[in-house]
């Protein structure tokens, strides 16, 4: 039984007089609880400032929602036992309780990895815009005003098209509480010459915009309804030297159309993934990523169940050698639109790409999905790089493919199109066609008219160069056009439970050796 709160009502203006960063615990108003390092109650906002007890990642929690919270033996009451309204249970189940929680479809990696203590900054004042790179706008860990702005010159070499060489840091973390008024933390400047500014862990909650040229070196965390990057030349997620297990857990996508993926919002111009030599970065939720190149540079990349990240259509997902990208089930990357410009890639395979894991095979089919492609322009030396081009797939000779399946017979991967009702970029179909593409209210891209894909000059199939290892068992290929697959003959004697969809040649004359 519950006992009877005493409630509390706060006035905002001074900061809680709660024991600030002891361990505790947060008991919300349905009855569920959290352990967490309770820091302070926001002067300026009803939520209350807290850390996970590894470090991992600080959060604002509604005094809305919380009963109660206990810390060295003593309890502070704030609102009324009660079952939560349908939009809170929309927001926890979207958000999650904690950053670092570990879903049924996540490897969960970066839930056994311990942080460091390291200083908080707190925006100053929900719900206000203002300059992120001045002291005023930012609380310390106690809810306290910065005295001197947290940005420090870096030692890092100066390298602005490189985020992981930042030419600020912040050795420490920082929170965008949520705000009933939307609000931007911004770096003023263009795009172009702004300086990166390095992090640890970054949260930005509902109403909130994080809108500093970014490297966030540990976890991210973007709850529903905020957003990061706009207007930034570069974003880094991971490269520093430590080799630790990271998340970035997107939970800000509520687009209305579908498939939302598709629709997702951009994090910045570049992205960088870089984990170290043998850290990893685990991908959870939908995210539009970049809006040109989304680059794997280091260490593991892990899309979690039903996860995306894309790209614009400029430029390819592209892995680096030496990397270990991860697709379970139901798991996308690369840029959402069936057609892109300058015969560009989906996909430029460096390192090695694994569809499933030993310990986690996949269940069922994955859909790998491609744009279409102008067989004319097919090059079967083509390079994976981060503007990839020569085909719709393209492994390097550096890169391998590896199928892990609960039974390749079901369980396969399936080479494929992207659809052909995904909303098409205008500059990328030739200019007699753009009549037949059309802008929207909301994203301002909306699928095609059917009329496109029968005007002159669009392609019709899909390719793919296969120079590196490909151990396939349990594969599909459907939508290729008559030599389309570069791939060399001894490769594919070694392949196990092929499958063919429709396609516009019989299946042996899809192939031809390099």
């Amino acid at each position: 039984m519950i006992k009877p709160l005493l409630l509390i009502t706060l006035g905002l203006g001074l900061a809680s007089p709660l024991h600030s960063a002891t361990p505790g615990t947060v008991r919300f108003v349905d009855g569920v609880e959290i352990d967490a390092e309770i820091l302070f109650v926001h002067p300026h906002a009803k939520v209350l400032i807290v850390r996970s007890p590894s470090h991992a990642i600080a959060q604002s929690l509604p005094l809305a929602e919380i009963a109660s919270v206990t810390q060295d033996g003593k309890t502070t009451s704030y609102s009324a036992p009660r079952s939560l309204t349908e939009e809170e249970k929309i927001t926890r189940e979207k958000n999650s309780l904690g950053g670092n929680d570990v879903g049924a479809g996540q490897l969960g990696h970066y839930a056994k990895e311990t942080w460091d203590k390291a200083p908080l900054i707190v925006w100053a004042k929900p719900g206000e815009s203002g300059d992120a790179m001045v002291a005023a706008s930012w609380l310390d860990e106690s809810g306290q005003p910065l005295q001197e702005s947290p940005w420090k010159s870096s030692d890092a070499p100066k390298d602005k098209k490189k985020p992981e060489l930042a030419t600020l840091a912040f050795g420490g973390d920082v929170l965008l509480p949520a705000a009933d008024t939307p609000y931007k933390a911004i770096q003023s400047g263009n795009r172009d010459r702004l300086e990166a500014a390095a992090i640890r862990h970054l949260t930005v909650e509902n109403n909130a915009a994080y809108n500093v040229r970014y490297t966030i070196l540990g976890n991210l965390w973007m709850k529903r309804g905020s957003s990061i990057g706009d207007k930034t030349q570069t974003g880094g997620l991971g490269g520093d030297s430590l080799d630790k297990n990271r998340f970035a857990r997107f939970s800000n996508n509520d687009s209305k159309l579908e498939p939302a993926w598709a629709y997702a919002e951009e994090i910045s111009h570049w992205v960088y993934i870089d984990g170290g030599d043998n850290g990893s970065l685990e991908i959870i939720g939908t995210s539009g990523g970049a809006g040109d190149r989304l680059t794997h540079r280091r260490g593991t990349l892990i899309m979690s169940e039903d996860s995306y990240i894309g790209n614009g259509p400029r430029g390819s997902f592209f892995s680096q050698e030496g990397t270990t990208t991860i697709l379970l089930d139901g798991a996308r990357l690369g840029c959402a639109s069936p057609l892109v410009a300058d015969s560009r890639a989906t996909y430029g395979i460096g390192g090695t790409l694994m569809f499933g894991t030993p310990e986690r095979p996949l269940k069922k089919d994955l859909r790998f999905e491609g744009v279409y492609f102008d067989e004319a322009k097919i090059n079967p030396d083509a390079v994976p790089n981060q503007r990839t081009s020569g085909a719709s797939f393209v492994l390097g000779m550096t890169g391998q493919m590896k199928v892990h399946s609960s039974d390749p017979a079901k369980a396969r991967v399936i080479f494929c199109p992207r659809s052909k009702n995904l909303p098409v970029l205008q500059y990328s179909v030739p200019k007699e066609a753009m009549q037949f593409c059309k802008r929207g209210p909301d994203k301002g891209i909306l699928p095609p008219d059917p009329e496109l894909w029968t005007a002159p000059g669009i392609p019709q199939t899909i390719a793919a160069v296969f120079r590196g290892a490909t151990k396939f068992d349990g594969v599909m290929f459907e939508g290729f056009g008559k030599g389309t697959i570069i791939v060399n003959g001894s490769e594919r004697k070694a392949w196990k439970n092929v499958f063919f969809g429709e396609n516009a040649a019989e299946p042996d004359e899809l192939f031809r050796n390099p």
